[in-house]
């Protein structure tokens, strides 16, 4: 009899460590899951913050003058003078919209895939204003000719845009948005796949 009762009670103590033994491998999976889940959920919003436009911007100013004179019959004596000096602006942007960007999450295999990063974006803005203008009632300035001279201002001023280095501040500012993704895949041991033109800089960057 007592062969009998050790020999059941050793079975019930056989189904009770299975039991607890599932119920813990059940907790850890949840567990495991559940950090899964955060963990793609961190990594989503930290990539939602990315879709901004990022931009890089320099100003140039200068001034411009013409003169142009009117003889009468030829004569120097009888010319009639008028000037204008123009105010010329211009704001120069290079910019990436990082709303276009394509990055996909896939939890399952903890990994980040960045697939398409857009191109660089220059624009120039330019503004004129007349500073100051002095003619005669014989010799006015036509229409023409101050749309020639404002021309002319935004002609020049644009020449002084450095195309090279806006061009590199804004991707300097580009790297320096997209690292949070290697950072995040990094904090939580996913991988990284980029596909982009960035990924061999991006990876030095970060040591991965």
């Amino acid at each position: 009899m007592r062969n009998f009762l050790a020999k059941y009670f050793s079975y019930f103590i056989i189904l009770g460590l299975a039991i607890a033994l599932s119920i813990s491998m059940i907790k850890c999976f949840d567990a495991q899951s559940q950090s899964t889940t955060n963990a793609s959920h961190t990594i989503a919003y930290g990539i939602q913050r990315l879709n901004k436009l990022v931009v890089a911007e320099q100003t140039y100013s200068n001034f411009y003058s013409r003169k142009m004179s009117n003889k009468v019959l030829g004569i120097s004596a009888l010319s009639f003078d008028k000037n204008v000096m123009i105010k010329a602006e211009a704001r120069a942007q290079a910019s990436y919209d990082l709303r276009e960007m394509r990055v996909r999450i896939d939890s399952i295999n903890e990994t980040i895939y960045i697939e398409y990063i857009p191109e660089v974006k220059i624009e120039v803005f330019p503004d004129v204003d007349f500073f100051e203008m002095d003619q005669s009632v014989l010799n006015r300035f036509t229409s023409e000719e101050l749309n020639d001279v404002k021309r002319s201002a935004i002609a020049e001023i644009q020449k002084q845009i450095d195309e090279s280095a806006l061009r590199q501040e804004a991707r300097e500012q580009l790297m320096d948005n997209l690292e949070d993704i290697y950072l995040l895949a990094k904090i939580y041991g996913w991988k990284v796949v980029d596909d982009t033109n960035y990924a061999e800089s991006l990876r030095r960057r970060m040591q991965f």
